[in-house]
């Protein structure tokens, strides 16, 4: 059996800083299905890899046209 990568989890406001929001934001996002968590006891983290999905997703870009 090969195991994955080692991941970093994240509580909610180590999250809300690497995405620029508040930590209830974070939770919002948990609650609303955006963003996926891990439970930890009677807690939920969130994984390193996962921020870097939802910023891969939601990623936009401005071609320069005016």
């Amino acid at each position: 059996m090969t195991l994955p990568p080692p991941t970093r989890l994240l509580n909610a406001v180590e999250a809300g800083a690497l995405l620029g929001v508040h930590a209830s934001t974070v939770r919002e996002m948990w609650r609303d299905g955006v963003l996926r968590f891990v439970a930890v006891g009677r807690g939920r983290k969130v994984s390193d890899a996962e921020i870097a999905r939802y910023i891969a997703e939601h990623e936009q870009y401005v071609d320069g046209a005016a």
